[in-house]
């Protein structure tokens, strides 16, 4: 058996083949462009793999991460936003979302802007305040992060910042000056 598919496989590949075709008269082949299929770039991928790992981070830490950031980039897309599931998280998205303004008791007050948000999906909380000063207060629940920003303007067109980040593995406090042109 062995020998006769050899022999038929020799015998295939070494004869020529008697068909003729007329190059003039055959048509162009024309090859469909595949417009459903998604295509996937390097930007795509650079979006989903961290580029930031760090050398001890977990093989668990790193799956979830590229978890993590495959997810946000799915649900960030046309496709999901449209749906009945995107619609309904932004519609969540909103709700979690509060302004509370107290007005000015005198015509020379100031008055005070409370601002709070829950960005439950990215698992971030905000809270910022503007009256006398401009503050912020920002808690990352995956990084176990938290910011914390004063700003004060000191002249015209610039800002006078104070910020302080903790995080598991570090806390950081800065003073500085910010302008903007």
């Amino acid at each position: 058996m062995r020998r006769l598919l050899s022999f038929l496989i020799l015998f295939g590949f070494s004869c020529t083949c008697p068909a003729k075709v007329a190059l003039k008269s055959t048509k162009r082949l024309i090859i469909p462009v595949d417009n459903v299929t998604p295509k996937i770039t390097s930007e795509d991928v650079a979006k989903v793999i961290p580029l930031d790992l760090k050398e001890g981070d977990s093989q668990g830490t790193v799956f979830g991460r590229i978890a993590d950031r495959g997810f946000s980039l799915w649900f960030n897309s046309s496709f999901v936003k449209s749906s009945a599931l995107g619609q309904m998280a932004e519609r969540t998205q909103e709700k979690l979302k509060t302004d509370v303004v107290v007005p000015a008791g005198t015509p020379n007050g100031v008055s005070h802007k409370f601002s709070f948000r829950v960005e439950a999906f990215q698992a971030l909380a905000k809270l910022e305040y503007s009256g006398w000063l401009k503050a912020s207060v920002n808690y990352d629940a995956k990084a176990s992060c938290t910011d914390i920003l004063f700003k004060e303007k000191v002249l015209e067109n610039k800002d006078l910042v104070v910020s302080h980040k903790v995080s598991k593995e570090e806390g950081l406090s800065m003073v500085g000056l910010g302008w903007s042109f």
